[in-house]
């Protein structure tokens, strides 16, 4: 089974308090026989099998004004009652996994990697994908931006809004920070790279910019131009204590401790 038409995705800091996000999949034309959901076991980079799924603690499903059926297949898998479409399953994930492979969430920040937040549409696997990204409701979250690597499709550089990708597989290879933090940005090789910092920290930033482009223009260089992007961004968790790191096509998510950044004079 294929669609040409997206996957439409929503994705919304529900309840940054209690760590719960709100999740929705809409698809334009459900399988005949009932649309089967799946979670990943997995997430690119890391190799070990996981229970991402776990963490989503309810979900519901409608079609229009109908309220849809769904059987629970297996622990990663859902099956909705045949419908017409579009088809809207809508699920609440908690979020409390600090570290860069699953998704955390508080008053402070939000991050997540695909495979903890958004269910396959099983058979649309190669659908393109369209993800809204909202902003928490309530006072204290003016200052929140977005982070990613996933290409705009409406929204504004670093704003919340709507993204595109090629396919699922290409949605889940994106991670997503979004809170207060600090940017800064180098080209190497022509290609944009940003720093995305979140947390508390004194870093030199310039320094940082000045070290890691050195890094990213010898490693274009020795894997030969153009590099296999047009836009790299380094999204890192700065914490008292903690270190960690993962690979994504045009990102990877970081973890490191405040003190383990340069700081100016020293």
């Amino acid at each position: 089974m294929s669609e040409s038409t997206p996957i439409r995705y929503r994705i919304v800091p529900k309840d940054p308090a209690g760590h719960v996000f709100e999740v929705s999949c809409t698809v334009a034309s459900p399988d005949p026989y009932g649309q089967q959901f799946s979670l990943p076991a997995w997430i690119p980079g890391s190799y070990m099998i996981r229970d991402f799924a776990k963490n989503i603690v309810r979900l519901w499903a409608s079609a229009g004004d109908q309220v849809l059926q769904i059987e629970k297949l297996d622990k990663q898998t859902w099956r909705c009652e045949p419908c017409q479409g579009p088809l809207t399953l809508t699920y609440d994930v908690y979020a409390w996994d600090l570290s860069v492979r699953s998704a955390h969430l508080d008053t402070t920040h939000g991050f997540f990697n695909g495979t903890s937040v958004f269910l396959c549409a099983d058979g649309l696997q190669d659908a393109p994908c369209e993800l809204e990204i909202l902003p928490p409701e309530g006072e204290g979250y003016d200052q929140w931006r977005v982070a990613t690597a996933m290409g705009e499709a409406g929204a504004e550089r670093y704003g919340f809004g709507s993204y595109r990708a090629a396919d699922y597989d290409e949605l889940v290879d994106h991670p997503v920070e979004m809170g207060s933090f600090t940017l800064a940005s180098f080209e190497a090789c022509g290609v944009s790279h940003d720093i995305v910092l979140t947390g508390r920290h004194h870093a030199d930033t310039q320094r940082l910019c000045r070290d890691l482009q050195r890094i990213c223009e010898h490693h274009i260089g020795f894997f030969g131009e153009p590099a296999p992007m047009d836009r790299y961004v380094f999204l890192t968790m700065v914490l008292g204590e903690g270190y960690g790191g993962l690979e994504h096509r045009a990102s990877c998510a970081l973890m490191c401790s405040r003190d383990s950044l340069p700081r100016a004079g020293v």
